[in-house]
């Protein structure tokens, strides 16, 4: 080969080294970017799976919240339904003790009444008295009997609307309690629902950012690929242009030391052809003889 055909070589292989340092050098960076958005898009992809276990958590609270106050409602609603029995037995009790005490027209205490009556009945049995006398005391006596009955009622009425009134307010203070934990339970769930709902979009917006990830990876990757495939290719030419210099640097030294050779055996017949004729040997015939011995 020619020099200017070795010179071309060369400024090939200097061209293909430059073009190999800047596919190294964008390797480099789709390398980065490859990374980059895989490791955006498994974040992406983590924080949806996250969320999808947690809606399902948020889920099966939900539902055992609206089952309980499902089981709720039914203890509240008879609790309400006694309620409104109890007090309409209470208002009708009220109303009775109202109407005796309207009858009897009673300004004296039951135990006044009863001194009364008792200190009468004696008189009636102790004490000689006129016929017509006796019958207006024996009136008497039987009006005081009647408003003692009546005080008797009426007691029995007054026990029963204490007794009323006491049930109601323990029955409505059961329906209270209840009611308390079924709203307390529906406000649970119903934060509980939101929650879900805030999570659910939080999913809605990460898929847009995993998806666009996920492109810009496949993007980057396929470039990196195609990249290294091309750094492949330009070392394997390099390597072949080593080869074909080097070839071309090994010929060159078996032509130079074929030269020498060339130009030993022909110094090496001038010399003789000196001794045999009788000429005077110089410097560089005894060079010659040296390089000859060795």
């Amino acid at each position: 080969m020619t020099s200017q055909g070795h010179k071309e070589l060369v400024e090939e292989l200097n061209k293909l080294r430059l073009e190999i340092s800047k596919l190294r050098d964008s390797l480099n960076e789709l390398d980065a970017q490859k990374e980059l958005w895989f490791t955006k898009k498994s974040e992406s992809s983590s924080k949806i799976k996250s969320g999808i276990v947690k809606i399902k958590q948020l889920k099966l609270q939900r539902d055992q919240l609206t089952s309980e106050v499902k089981a709720l409602k039914p203890k509240r609603d008879r609790f309400n339904y006694e309620v409104k029995q109890e007090s309409s037995e209470l208002k009708d009790l009220e109303k009775g003790k109202e109407q005796i005490f309207k009858d009897i027209k009673m300004k004296e205490s039951p135990f006044r009444l009863k001194k009364e009556l008792e200190q009468l009945e004696f008189k009636m049995e102790t004490e000689p008295m006129a016929f017509s006398k006796e019958q207006v005391l024996m009136k008497k006596i039987n009006q005081l009997t009647e408003k003692l009955q009546a005080t008797k009622v009426l007691a029995v009425v007054s026990n029963k609307v204490r007794n009323t009134s006491s049930e109601l307010r323990t029955t409505r203070k059961e329906a209270n309690d209840i009611h308390r934990q079924i709203q307390e339970k529906a406000k649970q769930s119903q934060q509980v629902h939101e929650e879900i709902l805030k999570t659910s979009a939080e999913i809605d917006a990460q898929k847009p950012i995993e998806q666009e990830s996920f492109e810009k990876f496949s993007e980057y990757k396929k470039q990196f690929m195609e990249a290294s495939s091309q750094l492949k290719e330009k070392l394997k030419a390099m390597d072949e242009l080593r080869n074909k210099l080097g070839s071309l640097a090994d010929e060159k030294k078996e032509i130079r030391k074929q030269q020498q050779e060339d130009f030993l055996k022909t110094k090496e017949q001038e010399v003789e052809d000196k001794i045999k004729k009788g000429g005077k040997l110089t410097t560089e015939d005894l060079l010659v003889f040296q390089n000859i011995g060795k």
